[in-house]
């Protein structure tokens, strides 16, 4: 499990302190409501089933995240539409945040600063 969130390279760094508490949070609560949505990401993927938003949205993803793939983090930016920012983060999986947490709280900043006046290129870091 530990591996499809967290690229090998930040286990030195946060496989001991996530392994613990990722197998609590992951394995002993709510495990009716994870079954269901983890099949329903396996099973159908449909975006369909989202609202589109008018509100400006930032979609932070890592590049080598093996949860998600990056087709699906493409098909999120055309689903919200021109008033949505994707930022994929480089050398990163899933635990984007974990991994690569300068590049993400960078793009947090400079999303709120910026705000989005005009349709903004897929851009990486």
């Amino acid at each position: 499990m530990l591996n499809l969130l967290i690229e090998p390279d930040y286990w030195h760094t946060w496989g001991i302190m996530y392994t613990g508490s990722c197998s609590k949070v992951m394995g002993s609560d709510y495990i009716q409501e994870k079954t269901e949505l983890l099949y329903a990401l396996i099973s159908e993927r449909q975006l369909s089933d989202l609202p589109i938003i008018s509100q400006p949205a930032l979609i932070v993803w890592g590049e080598r995240d093996k949860v998600f793939p990056m087709e699906l983090a493409h098909r999120l930016k055309r689903h919200l539409g021109e008033s949505s920012r994707l930022v994929v983060i480089r050398n990163a999986g899933h635990a984007v945040n974990l991994e690569k947490p300068k590049d993400v709280c960078r793009n947090i900043i400079e999303f709120f600063q910026e705000g989005v006046t005009e349709p903004l290129n897929d851009e990486k870091v």
